[in-house]
């Protein structure tokens, strides 16, 4: 039996870092919903936006990649260290945006959000990157999805009135 526990727990503890993401993200999805049909169709939105079909699968398999490269820097180096606290800030960030963004419409802060997020995630993948090689590249797809998100946010802001990013 204690060999069985034993094993469970092998699988559980990556389990638990690579749904950990998925928490913040399935908050986000009911946040962002009902703003999709709405909101978000009527704003202006750059020409390399992806369709909308683009996200949810993207999102999976970006929080199940850095959740399994946060797994990986935990297994030798364990919580408390800067490659986790920037990770944990980052991921903090990254689940306060679609709030911001689609909940608040609040796209001027959400771009703030973003650059702080994208900052982060930069230094947490550099910080990484010494300690694991595949947690590094585990990343990479990450920052390069939240440069497209920022340039997408920022056009947003840009090129919408405020009137239209109220949702008035």
């Amino acid at each position: 039996m204690s060999h069985l526990l034993a094993n469970a727990s092998a699988y559980l503890k990556p389990a638990a870092f690579v749904i950990a993401p998925h928490l913040g993200g399935a908050f986000g999805a009911i946040v962002t919903r009902n703003e999709i049909p709405v909101w978000y169709r009527r704003i202006n939105k750059p020409p390399w936006t992806p369709p909308n079909w683009v996200f949810g699968p993207m999102w999976s398999f970006l929080y199940t990649s850095i959740g399994y490269s946060s797994w990986l820097i935990y297994k030798e180096l364990g919580l408390q260290n800067k490659p986790m606290y920037l990770f944990g800030a980052q991921l903090a960030l990254n689940w306060a945006w679609s709030p911001l963004f689609f909940g608040a419409h609040r796209v001027g802060l959400s771009v703030i959000d973003m650059v702080g997020m994208l900052g982060l995630a930069a230094l947490c993948a550099n910080e990484f990157r010494p300690v694991s090689q595949t947690a590094f590249r585990l990343m990479l797809p990450y920052l390069g999805w939240l440069s497209l998100a920022l340039s997408i946010n920022v056009y947003v802001w840009l090129n919408n009135d405020s009137k239209t990013l109220r949702g008035d």
